[in-house]
């Protein structure tokens, strides 16, 4: 059974290498190159043949005239003459080398005085063939249908002239030289030609078109198919993949989108999540910089940019809802001769354990910043100014334990303004600022050390 299975394989191997060298787009288009190809030697061949038939009409023309020109110039003496058998021999000799189906040489009424055929024998001219027409020109080879007696045939006739000029000048007339070629067995061979050969192409041509239309519907179809495919994926939908099963290059094409497609695919999702990351990690970056950048960089606060957004957004708030808010300006007193005698490292110590006493003392809502040299400002939603007072007493307790336990050399203090913002409508943040920039410099004015209550912005 497995011998039996190992032949099979082979074969059926074999089965369907032959089964695409059919069926294969390579062959298809052999089919039809092979059919266009065969269809434009059909075509070719009948122009050729019509080239060649007109080619021969052509020289049987030319063959016409030079035979009557030649006659008429060997007839010229004779005719002068008159010497009617000089003539008739001519005649005889003209037609069996020429082998006209007549030649004749008549006086300058048109009368023949010399005949002969192709055999040399006398042959008697019938008068439509041997009287000159009115519509014939001289010398032009003129299509004569069949007359009684003669089939239809190529003719010229071509004036016999004098050797010698008369007193006028001109040589006189003396007859004319007609000779009449058969044309009809080469206009016969020519003709069959040209039906034979336009048989064929016409063949060739009705036997080429449904093939032709047979194999590129095969080949177009699925190609138009896998396009609509391609577009539908390249529009957006990742999901599209082309239905074609064949077992040729198309289908291979088909096959190979899908994967292509599959790949595409993963890639996407990949790069979807690793963008998903990123702009996670953007956006926490951007928030760390945002963070940073309101910041001021000594004591860690929030600087003056910073605070004021933040004021404007919950004085709106308070406003909006009648809500309390609260606003605590603090100053480090004899700031100025503390970096003057102990010198400004100093003073920036001082300035970074008042930042780290002020933020100790804040709840998670309330906002404080470093509003100038040594001044700050504390910001607290949700605060009435009895609350906002025991705050700035907490925080001024706090720092002065602080710098007595890590800058005992330094005596100073903090002066403190307040103000809080009641259930009446009116006023701006910069007047809530600046009533509690008033309330801090009287706490100064004062005698420094003190906390100042300003009166409520409405």
């Amino acid at each position: 059974m497995d011998g039996d299975r190992l032949a099979k394989g082979p074969s059926k191997r074999r089965h369907h290498r032959q089964r695409r060298t059919f069926v294969g787009l390579q062959f298809r288009f052999t089919v039809l190159m092979l059919s266009l190809a065969l269809a434009a030697i059909a075509l070719v061949g009948g122009v050729l043949v019509n080239l060649t038939s007109q080619l021969a009409s052509r020289h049987k023309q030319q063959q016409c005239v030079q035979l009557a020109s030649l006659l008429a110039k060997s007839a010229a003496e004779p005719l002068q003459r008159k010497d009617a058998d000089s003539l008739q021999s001519l005649a005889e000799r003209f037609g069996v080398e020429g082998g006209a189906l007549f030649v004749a040489v008549a006086n300058p009424l048109g009368e023949v005085v010399a005949a002969s055929d192709s055999l040399g024998r006398w042959v008697r001219i019938q008068p439509e063939a041997a009287t000159l027409n009115g519509e014939e020109t001289l010398g032009v080879p003129v299509f004569m249908q069949a007359l009684a007696g003669w089939e239809a045939h190529l003719q010229v006739t071509y004036p016999v002239n004098g050797t010698e000029p008369d007193d006028s000048g001109a040589r006189p007339l003396l007859g004319y030289a007609r000779v009449g070629l058969e044309v009809q067995n080469t206009m016969r061979d020519l003709t069959a030609t040209i039906d034979l050969f336009t048989g064929m192409s016409v063949a060739l041509l009705i036997l080429a078109f449904p093939l032709a239309y047979l194999v590129v519907q095969r080949v177009v179809f699925p190609v138009n198919e896998l396009s609509r495919v391609v577009r539908q994926f390249a529009s957006g939908d990742l999901a599209a993949r082309s239905a074609v099963r064949r077992n040729d290059e198309i289908g291979e094409l088909a096959g190979a989108f899908n994967t292509m497609a599959d790949e595409l695919t993963r890639k996407h999702d990949e790069i979807l999540a690793l963008n998903a990351d990123l702009e996670e990690r953007v956006q926490r970056r951007t928030r760390q910089l945002r963070e940073l950048a309101s910041r001021e960089p000594l004591t860690g606060l929030y600087n003056r940019r910073h605070f004021n957004e933040v004021l404007s957004a919950r004085f709106s708030e308070a406003l909006r809802y009648g809500s309390d808010l609260s606003c605590v300006m603090l100053d480090l007193d004899d700031f100025k001769s503390v970096n003057d005698r102990f010198g400004h490292h100093i003073g920036d110590e001082l300035l970074i354990l008042t930042s780290v006493t002020v933020g100790s003392q804040l709840r998670a809502a309330d906002v404080a910043a470093r509003y100038g040299g040594d001044e700050f400002v504390i910001l607290l939603p949700q605060t009435d100014a009895d609350r906002a007072r025991v705050l700035a007493e907490r925080i001024a307790e706090k720092f002065a334990k602080d710098l007595a336990e890590k800058l005992p050399q330094i005596h100073t203090s903090l002066s403190i303004g307040i103000v809080s913002f009641g259930e009446a409508e009116g006023g701006s943040p910069d007047d809530l600022l600046r009533a509690a920039d008033e309330a801090m410099y009287r706490a100064k004015a004062r005698g420094k050390s003190r906390i100042v209550m300003a009166e409520v912005v409405a």
